[in-house]
């Protein structure tokens, strides 16, 4: 956190804060919950009323109706409320930025020093060298629901943004549940920018970089020794996971032309792909479902912003997930909490509940080979669960409880501790700007 930031909430408030939310999470790691007589929401196996879900040592025990409470128990009466799991947020830099326009709280995009000097590496970039898990942004993203995310750095002057990690907000320092989850590069609009102007020019740098990186991974020993590429070896090296189809790269596209590329470029290289953007996914929709590609989009987004977006709809989400293609939503590093309303725009646009749900919670588990651990109220996954005060897609519904591994979490954060400290601005101990009054 900077000091910037720090000088906003007084340092005694601040160091309590911090003090009993550690001793709130060390109490809770040991205890059995018991989470009774709420509407439960499994997702993966529809909804139990009147249900009940027991964690124990950080797992999901047991989920059904009239389960008793083990003796000594922390027992959660849910009763009128909704229970889901903990929302997952499928790409975002919370944990690289704390303030986008400062940049030494901006670790999400390198920028060149000037504009001559094009920083050289892309893809052998790393998030959880830069992650910082007491961000304060994590705990007003967590009092949103959100459990866990996908941590992702942006493209800076390469095509290539790096390595992405699967993080949980619990705010631990060994909060990392999965490194080099994924990788991302930019096509479309933002991959022309990057290589020349034009969309040839990024498609045939995209080919190149997969061509060397096979070639690197081939015979590493022989590739350094004889004259190679233009590309850094850290970045080939990088890549030797998504050239096997182990790891996910998450491709920034938009257009229809565009994602039909991408759907050759996958059956040629047998790459395991996901699109961030999509905005006119729905044209290619039973393409992208056949080639079995998710696409994780915008539920707001229906005015384009370049030409590429020109066939934006609200209706994407829904006609997507009809066609069969697993669907998933994104905001920025500073809101993820808001994949919940955009989750609920797209069932008002026809995208039945059950999968806007499943959107934000199994979805993106899957996507990122975390489907059996994380995504579902089951027995034996991780307890990541939320117990709300009314329907999780409303804007107005807040969480009671969140737990992540089976812990308890304190929803207190920056955002609630300074509403709580000029609430009243006729209070004599603040600056004289906040207290209401008029200067003599």
């Amino acid at each position: 956190m900077t000091a910037a930031i720090r000088k906003m909430i007084p340092m005694k408030s601040f160091t309590a804060f911090i003090a009993a939310a550690s001793v709130f999470a060390a109490a809770a790691h040991a205890q059995t919950v018991a989470i009774m007589n709420g509407q439960v929401h499994t997702v993966s196996g529809g909804v139990i009323e009147e249900g009940d879900v027991i964690i124990r040592d950080g797992r999901i025990a047991q989920v059904g109706a009239d389960l008793s409470a083990p003796a000594g128990a922390t027992v959660i009466d849910a009763s009128g409320k909704v229970v889901t799991p903990g929302l997952f947020s499928p790409i975002s830099s919370i944990g690289l930025v704390e303030i986008g326009a400062v940049a030494d709280s901006n670790d999400a995009t390198p920028a060149p020093q000037s504009p001559t000097d094009d920083f050289p590496l892309g893809a052998s970039l790393n998030a959880i060298d830069a992650y910082n898990p007491s961000s304060s942004l994590i705990p007003v993203n967590r009092a949103g629901g959100v459990t866990r995310a996908l941590m992702a750095p942006n493209p800076g002057t390469s095509i290539f943004g790096g390595r992405a990690a699967v993080i949980d907000l619990s705010g631990r320092a060994n909060s990392v549940t999965r490194a080099e989850a994924a990788q991302y590069v930019a096509m479309g609009q933002q991959g022309s920018d990057r290589s020349g102007g034009t969309r040839m020019g990024a498609w045939a740098q995209l080919r190149d970089y997969l061509d060397e990186a096979r070639s690197y991974h081939a015979n590493p020993n022989d590739y350094i020794r004889r004259p190679h590429g233009r590309f850094a070896v850290s970045d080939l090296k990088a890549l030797g996971p998504v050239i096997d189809g182990e790891q996910p790269l998450i491709v920034s596209v938009n257009s229809a032309n565009d994602i039909r590329t991408l759907i050759r470029l996958k059956n040629t290289y047998r790459l395991n792909v996901i699109i961030h953007g999509g905005s006119e996914a729905w044209r290619v929709a039973e393409e992208l479902a056949s080639a079995n590609i998710p696409v994780i989009t915008d539920a707001l987004y229906n005015l384009p912003g370049e030409f590429e977006d020109i066939d934006a709809t609200l209706q994407n989400a829904a006609r997507l997930n009809e066609a069969g293609v697993k669907i998933s939503f994104y905001d920025g590093a500073h809101n993820i909490r808001l994949i919940r309303q955009h989750a609920g725009n797209a069932v008002a646009e026809g995208l039945p509940f059950d999968a806007g749900l499943a959107a934000i919670t199994l979805n993106p588990a899957t996507m990122y080979g975390l489907g059996d651990q994380l995504g579902s109220l089951e027995a034996g996954k991780i307890a990541d669960v939320v117990v709300w005060d009314g329907d999780p897609l409303e804007v107005t519904t807040r969480p009671e409880a969140v737990f992540i591994n089976g812990r308890r979490q304190d929803l207190n954060n920056r955002q609630k501790m300074l509403m709580e400290r000029y609430r009243d601005l006729e209070r004599g101990d603040l600056p004289f700007a906040y207290r209401g009054g008029e200067s003599d």
